[in-house]
């Protein structure tokens, strides 16, 4: 354990003041926070501690509203004066620090006026600032520990300052680490090479290489972390309304204010997008939150976009640190096929979600009757020992057109090749378990194929988002968040009625071709990712092309408040990319870049070299 006490350069001012009396035992600092300042009197004995604990170089421009004063007593006992009156005495030496950065953290904050302070942590990426803020025991200054080691600039683990323009300061005290958290935060590669001391059963340093120069840097983004043994991950897109009723709780003096300080607060979380993190290990952040936080100030998104893109990648439910016992159900039989030979299915894969289920599949029934006749609508179990298996399995009891067909040997996007395999229709529609498709649609889709009997091609239609006005034709073949593709507008397809035209890529929330003409996935392909660009390919390079028909329009959920069962893993989702790239005769270097710069040079070149060693490096 090192006990080295390097320098840390923060915004908490540094001023020695050593006395001319020689004969007086007590040296002087003084320490500030914005316009707040504090003047600390200490024997030459713990000299080596204070500095370790508040370093600094700068001198405040105030002076001292209040001091505190460390005495020293006999059999190396210390007791903290604030002012004139005793807080605490009969203190040790591995006692003494703890008591007395949350005394001079009080003593800064206690007639601060001016502006309004956040019980949070905060880090900084490329210049501008992440705050995370929650109650004593959420795991923000661990959080906080995590991100320094994945190459964020420290600022705070205590206290932000939030000034008019929406930028923070931050009370850079050495970063501590309290009981209970001590053994999960030192495994970390941080403690290899910043000056660590242990007092009792806290875990104190000060990080190396962090530096502030006491400047505010803008806000970017708000966490709201909450560490739960055992604890699955989950990150939910708030909205301003809930992150500033979180952060209401976090202000530590709502007391020197007229409004509580409500308004700055306010204004904070309206113009800041947050997230709530919840994990029970740090395992399962690798190459996930760190990148989200990247992308998030990178992109400057909105907090509407913020949420959006958490819906997209449904980050909930990785490995857990201690696995809790999971309750399994049996699994249903399939529905028996049907004698009748129908001209269309209508397929979904699905994981736990009956209630999309149930949404779109009654949705198809209420206003498409037109089709129902010759229809089957199929349904593909991929948690058949979940939670939902028997209330899908039942709809076959009130849906005489409906099949049920649980599978379980493999998981994630390429299981909608089940839908292909089990399929008696001629013609199928694949769709995701939570769409709506515009009325009339299906009826035009059958006599399209009809018109069209040899047709070959992948055939899908513009997403009509959520205001019903605005739609998205297709995916530009470009990479962004992960994801190859982005999606774009034709104006040729914004007319219902308009002629079918050629597009590069789309969503894949719903397709539909003949269900001999389907290519398949993969069979290496493994969990969630990789489908969009791909199957378009593999269409065009067997002839056949992908046409976006203008008149098959559909709505898609993407929000899901309560999180998503299964694991969405950066891993997996590129593994596929680069298994699907390769069989398509596509180089990998756009793929390598582009997760370098979403994850980090070293996180990438990790996984990259993981995946080369199992595929092969051809």
């Amino acid at each position: 354990m090192s006990t080295d006490r390097s320098s840390l350069v923060s915004p908490v001012h540094w001023r020695e003041q050593r006395p001319a009396n020689t004969d007086f035992p007590l040296q002087k600092v003084i320490l500030s926070l914005h316009d707040q300042a504090v003047e600390l009197r200490f024997p030459e004995s713990v000299e080596a501690d204070i500095k370790f604990l508040f370093s600094g170089r700068a001198t405040p421009s105030t002076s001292p509203q209040s001091s505190i004063t460390i005495e020293e007593h006999e059999e190396g006992r210390f007791s903290i004066r604030a002012g004139a009156n005793e807080v605490v005495r009969d203190l040790t030496r591995v006692e003494l620090p703890i008591w007395l950065i949350e005394e001079v953290a009080q003593a800064l904050i206690t007639r601060l006026d001016t502006a309004v302070a956040l019980h949070a942590g905060a880090v900084a990426w490329k210049g501008t600032s992440i705050i995370l803020a929650g109650a004593s025991g959420s795991g923000k200054s661990s959080l906080v520990a995590w991100l320094i080691d994945n190459g964020f600039e420290y600022l705070t683990d205590e206290i932000v300052i939030l000034k008019d323009d929406n930028g923070i300061l931050g009370y850079p005290r050495a970063l501590v680490i309290k009981s209970g958290a001590a053994e999960r935060v030192q495994v970390l590669s941080i403690f290899e090479r910043s000056p660590l001391i242990k007092y009792g059963s806290h875990l104190v340093f000060s990080p190396a290489g962090a530096k502030s120069d006491g400047a505010a840097r803008p806000c970017g983004m708000i966490v709201f972390p909450q560490y739960q043994p055992g604890a699955a991950i989950r990150i939910k897109g708030l909205t301003a309304a809930e992150a500033g009723l979180r952060l209401v709780g976090c202000n530590l003096n709502a007391r020197n204010f007229a409004d509580g300080g409500f308004g700055a607060i306010t204004r904070l979380s309206r113009a800041v997008p947050a997230i709530s993190v919840e994990y029970g290990d740090f395992a399962q952040l690798e190459d996930t939150l760190d990148a989200f936080i990247r992308l998030t100030i990178e992109k400057q998104f909105t907090g509407t976009e913020l949420r959006q893109f958490a819906a997209s990648l449904s980050i909930a439910g990785s490995p857990q640190a201690i696995p809790a016992p999971v309750k399994t159900y049996p699994i249903p039989p399939a529905t028996p096929r049907k004698e009748a030979n129908p001209k269309l299915t209508i397929g979904m894969a699905t994981y736990d979600d009956y209630d999309g289920v149930y949404f779109s599949l009654q949705a198809l029934r209420l206003y498409h009757r037109e089709i129902l006749d010759t229809t089957e609508f199929l349904l593909i179990d991929n948690h058949p020992d979940g939670a939902c298996s028997a209330a899908l399995k039942s709809l076959e009891n009130s849906v005489p057109n409906f099949r049920y067909v649980p599978q379980n040997t493999r998981r994630g996007t390429s299981v909608k090749d089940f839908v292909f395999e089990e399929a008696a229709g001629e013609l199928v529609l694949c769709m995701d378990s939570h769409v709506f498709v515009a009325p009339g649609a299906l009826k035009r889709l059958v006599d399209y194929f009809d018109a069209n009997k040899e047709t070959s091609d992948l055939v899908q239609g513009p997403l009509v988002n959520d205001d019903f006005t605005t739609i998205s034709t297709h995916f530009r073949p470009e990479w962004s968040g992960g994801m190859y593709g982005c999606w774009s507008c034709d104006e040729r397809g914004k007319e219902p009625d308009a002629e079918p035209f050629e597009i590069p890529m789309q969503g894949m929330g719903l397709f539909a071709c003949r269900r001999a003409a389907w290519p398949g996935f993969n069979p290496k392909f493994r969990g969630f990712g990789g489908e969009e660009g791909y199957i378009h390919e593999k269409f065009r390079q067997r002839g056949g092309r992908t046409l976006c028909l203008p008149f098959l329009r559909w709505v898609h959920r993407f929000n899901r408040p309560n999180g998503i069962p299964y694991p969405n893993i950066w891993r997996e989702r590129i593994r596929n990319y680069v298994i699907g790239f390769r069989e398509l005769g596509l180089g990998t270097s756009q793929i390598e870049e582009h997760f370098a710069a979403l994850l980090g040079a070293e996180p990438a070149k990790t996984i990259f070299q993981a995946i080369k060693e199992e595929l092969g490096a051809t």
